[in-house]
Formats: structure tokens, sequence, C-alpha cells
């Protein structure tokens, strides 16, 4: 089919941004769904102690990667996290509505209790990328979520984290 140039450049980024998002949307049904085996309840994330320092745990993640497409709206916040172990993302300035924003994080990150009890944000390579507590900013966009891992606190909508956050 021959499409005019100017018709191709109207439809073909609606059409690309529609596919990422479904694509998103697939992965993390695929692999942000921790329902537990029949017949097992899942361990709660443990408390912050020197035993638990080694210890990753599992946080809500995408199929993104380094290279895919990718959104890019620019989020900003203080890394928080629940009682639960699950980190999300609040206003940076205090006089704002408390709101948490929960965060899915790119392919194979992972997370862990520090020496200091803080809970560190991993990438693949071990290099630490966030800390509890400490400002955040990354680039992805907002995706609605029908994923149910406790850390998306069964929100209608998670910010897609989607860029490299080694560099």
């Amino acid at each position: 089919m021959n499409v005019p140039h100017t018709l191709r450049r109207h439809w073909i980024w609606p059409a690309a941004a529609a596919l990422t998002t479904a694509g998103i949307v697939l992965a993390l049904n695929a692999s942000a769904d921790p329902r537990p085996t029949p017949g097992t309840t899942p361990a709660p994330p443990p408390a912050p102690d020197a035993a638990s320092s080694e210890r990753t745990l599992e946080l809500p993640t995408s199929g993104w990667k380094p290279g895919n497409p990718a959104m890019t709206a620019l989020r900003t916040g203080i890394i928080r996290v629940t009682a639960d172990g699950c980190p999300y993302l609040a206003p940076s300035d205090p006089r704002s509505p408390a709101t948490r924003t929960p965060l899915i994080w790119p392919a194979r990150y992972t997370a862990r209790y520090g020496n200091d009890g803080k809970l560190q944000i991993l990438a693949p390579n071990g290099a630490p990328v966030a800390r509890e507590d400490t400002p955040f900013s990354a680039g992805g966009g907002m995706i609605p979520t029908q994923a149910t891992h406790p850390c998306l606190f069964n929100a209608p909508d998670a910010f897609v984290i989607m860029q490299d956050l080694t560099r």
C-alpha cells in the first residue's frame, strides 16, 4: 500500500506508542504477577535488619530494556518505602498532597536493604540506582495496570521507568 508521506507522519507515531504501551502492559501481566502456587502463601518482604541486607526483594518490573522504544516523560520525587518493603515515588514538595506513585522498574531490577536499613534499588549489574528517602528522577510514562504485584497498591496506573538508570 502506497501511503502519502504526510499521512504516514500523522499515524505512525501514535500507532508506535499504542503498540509500545500494549507491549508493556502484556509484559507486566506476564512478569509482575506474583500469584503464589496453589496451596502456598507468598512470603512477606523481610524486615530491614542485618540478616536481610544481602537478600534481594522482588520489584514490579516490565520487559523494557535499554535500547527498546521508550516513553520519555520525566517524573521526579522522593523514593519512599511502605512498611511491607514496597518502594514508591512520593512528591518532593512537602506541601503537595500525600500521594504515592507506584513504580514499575526496568527488566531484572531488584531491591535489597543496605547495612544501614535503607532500601536500595539495584540495576541488573548490581549497581545501586535509587535509595530510600532520596530524590529520584527517571524517564518513562504512566500506564494502566492490571497486574497484581503488591507493590502496585491496586492502583489503576503506575509509572513505568524506561531509562537506563546506570548512566
